[in-house]
């Protein structure tokens, strides 16, 4: 449980890593959005079952809440329209 704990905090490192340094916008927008989808659900999906088995249940919600905002800040980065600029990747169109 430790080890998995550990998985989901690190891949929520890797992505303020990314974030900070910049990395991201300099690849391609689907390899950056990819990424940041791969590291939002699987931290996701890693702090949901942590919760179930109330491992750490407050350390848990918080990761749980960490990847949901990782999820939104993608979906709000790469998916939606800002100030009459079209999306960086268009889902319609």
């Amino acid at each position: 449980m430790k080890g998995l704990l550990g998985i989901c905090i690190s891949m929520q490192m890797t992505f303020v890593l990314l974030f900070i340094t910049g990395i991201t916008p300099k690849l391609n927008s689907y390899v950056g959005a990819t990424i940041y989808v791969i590291i939002g659900l699987a931290s996701l999906v890693i702090s949901l079952y942590l919760a179930g088995k109330k491992f750490l249940l407050g350390i848990s919600f918080i990761a749980f809440i960490f990847s949901l905002l990782i999820i939104c800040f993608t979906i709000f980065i790469y998916f939606l329209p800002e100030a009459g600029m079209p999306p960086e990747i268009p889902l319609f169109g």
